[in-house]
């Protein structure tokens, strides 16, 4: 699927189906056990019981429909039982025309095609202190993986009385089980085993926005048929190697493309271009597709394909070329960093490793310059699929130079008070990732009105810059801006340097996120610099009464700087937020230091400069 955000990402396949954690609203999870029944191959039965207990109005308000979600293709679902318990004892039935099965509602652009279906229950008559209960139970005859593999981190964000996993497989079903944070107790009876994993949490714990995923650090378990890693890799290995097999056609496609290009990192780059620009993205997640990639023949003649026949592709394309390459499995649609020890098939993405070159390539992106990765790629574990030779690496970690933006305002004070200029945007690496993607929309005039709002005063403007080039490794936007407020200089009024017709966030936020008081759970953070220049031509008659002082702060994972100057009737403003942290996951510990640095910077943003005439 994709994700709304600077850059979509790009699901493959989907992990299990779970119900839908409940929202952050006064709520008791009064009962929750879930037993899964496991037979010799991996498939399992599951009941699932919940009782929630809704204590105001507004939990009311928001708790009354619970949502239930399967693969119509994979499993069979059932409603057992649903009902609104009133605090009186009255038990208020679902009526079976209030169970609703429901395909996903997706935009019209989203080109992405499941059989995932949602059964929606709406409770009657609910209401403060009332508690809605159900139960259902899944059956699950097909699966993407073979086995059975899960990882999960407990809803905390949820007051729970006591919640249970019970995982009953045969005794001839080994299975292995990593546990944090959780009792577990093993029961052995009549041929079979039983896991049972038992937690509560006393108090509602507020989510953290902007954290790494739980499943890196909290209350976590993680259960799995699957011997190693290279077990699963070398799964996933065997389909790629069916699916990227050199044809005629594909050595006719490859030769066609590269030409007369001898340097073999040329032709890597000709053939990742072509496939990032010929090859749109949809995702067909039904039967066998689910994981095995559409062959190379397939998404040559369709034009189309999802992560993994894009690799797939790409791949072939290559080993045409003799260049050899491998499959790296990833998770991108969470801030994941670790893989549990016992080994799960909990991936969600694939992109390319090339070792000729010793580097990592994400042909699903159209906006990905070649060997440039999104933000949501760096320093992720990744699990190379290669039969014999799976194994488990790390993407490398972000780099500061390798992603820098840089924004120069030019702008004028004429003497009736009007601000115009124009702005210079350029970025590299995974900001002009970004850059591409916030700017994929036209830039209309309305457009330029948008941003100007965003960052700072109403106007208008419009951008002048050539069409983007897509798979640029740099990128660089330009546009003219008039803001629509007058300043009165001569009055003593203060002047804010126009921030001027960009995209990129201002520096001093992006790469670590907002910290305006100390955050309690580990969070991403990425290595880079962002620049901003200002020069802004004053009235000749005019001098600042006083200039702010240049600034310089620094923790141990960051650093800002900035300087005023007047010459030559201009005010000259720079600012620099460079952030260099060891690793793309930080601490709670750096989080206290970030607190106090962007006050500090917010201050700085503050700075303004008052204009006299000189006696």
């Amino acid at each position: 699927m994709r994700r709304a955000g600077f850059l979509a990402v790009l699901i493959c396949w989907a992990l299990q189906a779970l119900p839908v954690a409940a929202q952050e609203y006064a709520v008791i999870w009064t009962v929750d056990r879930r037993h899964y029944t496991l037979d010799e191959k991996g498939h399992w039965t599951g009941t699932v019981e919940f009782e929630r207990k809704l204590l105001d109005t507004e939990a009311a308000r928001n708790g009354s429909r619970a949502d239930v979600s399967y693969y119509a293709d994979m499993q069979t679902l059932e409603i057992v039982e649903a009902a609104t318990v009133k605090s009186d004892g009255r038990v208020l039935p679902v009526a079976a025309d209030k169970i609703f099965d429901i395909a996903p509602q997706t935009a019209p652009q989203v080109a992405l095609f499941s059989t995932l279906r949602t059964k929606s229950i709406v409770f009657p008559d609910v209401g403060a202190g009332d508690s809605i209960r159900y139960v259902y139970r899944v059956k699950k005859f097909g699966s993407f993986w073979p086995g059975f593999s899960w990882s999960l981190a407990p809803t905390r964000t949820v007051r729970a009385v006591a919640s249970e996993y019970t995982f009953d497989s045969p005794e001839t079903l080994p299975l292995t089980v990593e546990s944090h944070g959780l009792q577990r107790r093993v029961e052995t009876s009549d041929g079979r085993v039983r896991q049972v994993l038992t937690w509560s949490t006393n108090k509602e714990i507020r989510a953290e926005a902007n954290s790494t995923a739980p499943l890196d650090w909290a209350d976590r378990f993680s259960i799995s048929t699957f011997h190693s890693y290279q077990e699963i890799g070398d799964y996933y290995g065997k389909l790629h190697v069916v699916s990227a097999a050199v044809t005629p056609e594909i050595t006719a496609l490859a030769d066609e493309i590269v030409g007369t290009t001898a340097d073999r990192a040329a032709q890597a780059r000709l053939l990742y271009d072509w496939v990032a620009q010929h090859i749109r993205y949809v995702a067909v997640m039904i039967g066998a597709s689910a994981l095995a990639p559409a062959t190379a023949r397939e998404t040559i003649q369709n034009r189309y394909g999802d992560c993994k026949a894009h690799v797939a592709l790409l791949a072939a394309l290559l080993a045409a070329k003799g260049i050899a390459s491998e499959p790296a499995l990833i998770n991108i649609s969470s801030a994941r960093y670790v893989l549990p020890d016992v080994p799960v098939a909990d991936f969600d993405h694939v992109i390319l490793y090339l070792p000729d070159f010793d580097r990592y390539v994400e042909p699903t992106s159209h906006l990905a310059a070649f060997g440039m990765l999104p933000w949501a790629h760096y320093d992720k574990p990744v699990l190379h699929a290669v039969e014999g030779k799976s194994r488990v690496a790390r993407v490398p970690r972000s780099r500061v130079d390798d992603n820098v933006s840089e924004v120069f305002v030019t702008a004028q004070v004429t003497p009736d008070g009007k601000v115009t200029g124009t702005t210079r945007e350029r970025a590299n690496g995974a900001l002009a990732i970004d850059l591409k993607g916030w700017s994929v929309a036209p830039l209309t005039m309305a457009k330029a009105q948008e941003q100007l709002r965003r960052f700072g005063p109403p106007g208008t403007g419009r951008w002048t810059s050539p069409p983007r080039e897509d798979l640029a490794p740099e990128v660089t936007l330009s546009g003219t801006f008039s803001q629509s407020d007058t300043i009165d200089l001569p009055a003593g009024e203060a002047l804010v340097p126009p921030p001027g017709l960009r995209f990129l966030p201002r520096p001093g936020y992006f790469f670590v996120g907002t910290h305006e008081a100390p955050r309690h759970n580990p969070f991403p953070c990425h290595a880079g610099r962002q620049i901003e220049n200002f020069e802004v031509a004053i009235p000749a008659d005019l001098k600042p009464l006083r200039l702010p002082a240049a600034r310089a702060w620094e923790t141990s994972i960051a650093s800002y700087r900035s300087s005023y100057a007047f010459r030559d009737g201009k005010l000259h403003v720079r600012r620099e937020f460079t952030a260099h942290p060891k690793s793309e996951v930080c601490t709670p510990e750096q989080s206290k230091e970030l607190v106090g640095l962007q006050s500090d910077i917010r201050r700085d943003y503050r700075s303004v400069v008052v204009f006299d005439k000189p006696l």
